[in-house]
Order: C-alpha cells, then sequence, then structure tokens
C-alpha cells in the first residue's frame, strides 16, 4: 500500500459547514452594526487563520468591546439542525478508506470537545451527529496543541497516535494553512476543491505547491490503490 493513513481537515472539506458559518456570523454582523462587511467572504478570506483573531481585529478596528467570537460561538452552537451535512461522496470514501485499512484522522483549528455555557460544544459531536467519528482513529482539535495550522504540531500529534511517519500519511484539505501544515510535517499534501468557489482557486496555488489537487472526495482513492 503506498500510504498508510490519510489526515483530513474538516469545515469546507468533509464538513459543509459553511451556510451554518455565515448564517451565524451574519447574526453576530448584525447585532453589533457592522454593515460594511458580508458574512460570507470574511469566512471564506480566512485561509486557515484562527477566527478567535480575526474577530478580536476586526473589534478593534471597528470600536467594538464586545467578544465578537464568544458571540459567534453561541450563535453557531446553537443553530438550527439539519443545516450541516457532509460534501456529496465524502461519506463513501471515508467508508471505503477504513475498508482498505486506511487510519484515518482529523486536525481541525475548531474546537473538539469543549464546555460552553453548560453545553459541550464541539467537532467531535458534529462527527457523531452525522455518523461517522467511528470511523476516524484520531481527532484533533483546537485546544490540543499551542500551535495552530500552517504550524504542524497538529498533523505531528495525529501521526503519532496513528503510529505512521509523515512519509506514509496524506493531508487533505481546502486552505493554505492546511497545505502549509502539511508541507512543514513532511506530508504529502492534498488540495480538496470541492468546498472552495472556483475563483478561489488560483489564489491559493499562486502561494503554494500541494502534491496533489482533488476535484472530488472519490479522486482521492486514486491515490491510495
Amino acid at each position: 500500500m503506498k500510504y498508510k493513513a490519510v489526515i483530513f481537515d474538516l469545515d469546507d472539506t468533509l464538513l459543509d459547514s459553511i451556510t451554518a458559518r455565515v448564517i451565524s456570523m451574519q447574526r453576530v454582523f448584525d447585532g453589533v452594526g457592522i454593515s460594511q462587511l458580508d458574512a460570507e467572504p470574511f469566512i471564506r478570506n480566512l485561509q486557515g487563520t484562527r477566527l478567535s483573531a480575526a474577530l478580536a481585529q476586526l473589534a478593534e478596528e471597528c470600536g467594538i468591546e464586545i467578544d465578537l467570537f464568544q458571540d459567534y460561538r453561541r450563535t453557531y452552537w446553537t443553530k438550527e439542525t439539519g443545516v450541516l451535512k457532509l460534501y456529496p461522496g465524502v461519506r463513501s470514501l471515508l467508508e471505503e478508506l477504513n475498508r482498505r485499512g486506511l487510519k484515518l484522522g482529523v486536525v481541525t483549528t475548531k474546537t473538539m470537545a469543549t464546555e460552553f455555557e453548560g453545553n459541550i460544544i464541539g467537532a467531535r459531536k458534529e462527527l457523531q451527529e452525522l455518523g461517522v467519528e467511528r470511523l476516524f482513529s484520531v481527532l484533533v482539535g483546537f485546544e490540543d496543541v499551542s500551535l495552530h495550522k500552517p504550524h504542524p504540531d497538529g498533523i505531528d500529534l495525529a501521526l503519532n497516535h496513528l503510529g505512521v511517519t509523515s512519509d506514509e500519511a496524506l493531508m487533505v484539505g481546502d486552505s493554505a494553512g492546511d497545505i502549509g501544515a502539511a508541507q512543514a510535517a513532511g506530508c504529502r499534501s492534498c488540495y480538496a476543491t470541492w468546498g472552495v468557489p472556483a475563483s478561489e482557486h488560483n489564489s491559493l496555488l499562486a502561494s503554494y505547491r500541494p502534491d496533489f489537487i482533488l476535484n472530488s472526495p472519490d479522486a482521492l482513492l486514486d491515490l491510495v490503490i
């Protein structure tokens, strides 16, 4: 087997959460009177930048004293059910990779599992709700490392838990942070384009050279045969 493990980013790679994030962010903006920004381009332009840092900077620029990140968390984690979904083909991809014996992991800058206002929130809960958490051998979230993508710490931690070396693993993600982290960790990098508008592809490719470009989830299978 060419590779022994595949590590995935979460949002915009496995999880189609853009609608939920945009709705939540727009509610935050509307609530504090930020009318000069639209939520969707703000979120898409993060490219791996920590949302907490981006919102802190925005609050400072706008003279807002409210903690926008906490406001966003509250709004996002109390969203309506059924808004989140896996991208088409992701579930069958994960099941097939699992059937072939590859070890699977997630490395995300989203919190994995933490208490917030009396409830447990995080990516683990989302993966459980979508019925795929069982397919992963390791889940690395924001709270698990001190340095986040594009630093390689999250990937290094995942590799250690999976018991594989960097040259035995693929990292699949949609952002510059994902590709940069993969390269820093010594993994082959796969740019997943299916969750990214076509107009944004060239922007990432102008700065990074991923090893592979994947236009659909099933294209990954050709790399691990």
